[in-house]
């Protein structure tokens, strides 16, 4: 169940506006950093990788799940769920988002558990919107704790 495979105190809602998105990502790695998940590296990379190979982790419209690789500095497995009142450019082809799913994953096997549970809940477009409105860090578990 998504609700108890993920840190509560990753998750916040972000009520600061116009965040360009390098800004983004450092503020959710920032938490994840924080708990001990990430070293202080692990923004820096996902920065440069979206530099190289562009804006690849934008899954759908309104929902980005930031991440690099294992060796890029994660201590161990994470999600953090942000969600920004102001959308986010990432220069992506499906639009901005203000839903941040910042992933670190210790290995390629540790973190399926937590994709299929959100791959089920982010299947529901009417999960998605929800999330997106949500105004605070209870409604955001309101949503998770059914996946």
């Amino acid at each position: 169940m998504l609700y108890d495979l993920i840190d509560h105190d990753l998750i916040d809602v972000i009520n600061h506006s116009d965040y360009q998105w390098e800004d983004a990502v450092k503020e959710t790695t920032r938490y994840l950093q924080d708990k001990g998940y990430v070293t202080a590296d692990y923004a820096d990379a996902i920065i440069q990788s979206t530099h190289d190979n562009g804006p690849y982790y934008v899954l759908c419209p309104g929902i980005a799940m930031p991440h690099a690789r294992p060796e890029a500095g994660v201590l161990k497995t994470g999600l953090g769920i942000h969600v920004f009142k102001s959308p986010v450019d990432f220069g992506s082809d499906m639009g901005p988002a203000n839903v941040l799913l910042t992933l670190a994953a210790k290995d390629s096997d540790t973190h399926i558990e937590v994709i299929q549970a959100l791959s089920e809940m982010l299947v529901d477009e009417e999960n998605i919107a929800k999330l997106s409105a949500s105004a605070s860090k209870q409604e955001v578990l309101d949503i998770i704790k059914h996946y």
